[in-house]
């Protein structure tokens, strides 16, 4: 079926995460995606385990960002441990690449790519993983033509192959944002944990709009640490470990000494989930663009 054209001027734009962060209704299309991806981690928690940490969640995009680049284009290497560990080698282990695709295949995330010469260790994502990275694609469409009134979900859900050529897009300019796979300290406490960018999702996904310069504690209302625990399938203990962490580096803390009832988080915290929020739509707005240009989506204005 051929591509549908759409004229330049139509066509969604592709902004920075700064561009981002001072649009009036960021907040807005941010807090939608978290409701989603909260939606989807009670929808999936089995699914969503497996990429519960950043380290686990680049693996993942990288890992379809090849199998939709050998998909198109066999001269593209395939997934398979040795070329997904050199890819990944600024962020994981050889090891920790090996364990992780040995983990998909078990799941059926993956698996063995046919081959004339009867190689078996190269992999190839399954329909399932395919249909939950459109699922998270989706979401992040969704956001931003939240924010600037676009119709990039729509597009895509006319032309699903785009997503083909974006996503490999948008993860490898993440790959290149350092201050994306190494967040600030504040993001790190939650993200690089098990199921702690949901935590964090939660918790920020409400908060207000910050008031100028201001550094006073944000109230979110009453928020339970076991609560949290028993919505997302976290362990007791590490939920604990997590908000006592936070709680020693004052990004959050509650009314009463016990870690229940009314809350707050730091100015920064929200400050800092934010922006890099916004260097991953910024990715996903950079990437769609391109794809619908390379694609022959477009015409002359």
């Amino acid at each position: 079926m051929p591509l549908s054209v759409v004229s330049a001027a139509a066509l969604s734009p592709p902004y920075t995460a700064e561009d981002l962060v001072r649009m009036d209704r960021f907040r807005e299309g941010l807090d939608s995606a978290a409701r989603e991806l909260l939606e989807t981690h009670l929808a999936l928690p089995r699914e969503v385990h497996y990429v519960a940490d950043l380290r686990r969640w680049m693996l993942s995009q990288m890992t379809m960002a090849m199998h939709f680049e050998h998909l198109q284009d066999r001269a593209c290497l395939p997934i398979s441990p040795g070329n997904l560990a050199r890819t990944m080698s600024a962020i994981a282990s050889r090891n920790t690449v090996h364990a992780f695709l040995l983990e998909m295949r078990r799941y059926r995330f993956v698996e063995p790519l046919e081959r004339g010469d009867g190689r078996q260790r190269a992999v190839r994502a399954t329909e399932m993983s395919e249909a939950l990275i459109r699922r998270y694609f989706d979401i992040h469409l969704r956001a931003l033509d939240l924010i600037d009134g676009g119709d990039r979900y729509a597009l895509s859900r006319q032309e699903p192959g785009l997503l083909h050529g974006a996503q490999p897009r948008f993860a490898r300019l993440l790959l290149a944002r350092r201050d994306w796979h190494k967040p600030p300290p504040s993001i790190a406490k939650f993200v690089c944990s098990d199921s702690g960018s949901s935590v964090l999702h939660d918790l920020i996904k409400n908060a207000p709009a910050l008031a100028g310069e201001s550094a006073a504690p944000i109230w979110i209302g009453r928020v339970s640490p076991n609560a949290l625990s028993s919505r997302y399938r976290i362990s007791r203990t590490h939920t604990a470990r997590l908000f006592g962490l936070a709680r020693e580096a004052g990004l959050i803390g509650w009314a009463k000494t016990s870690n229940r009832g009314a809350c707050w988080i730091s100015t920064a915290l929200v400050h800092d989930y934010r922006y890099w929020q916004a260097i991953k739509l910024s990715a996903v707005s950079i990437a769609f663009a391109e794809t619908c240009r390379a694609s022959g989506v477009l015409e002359a204005a």
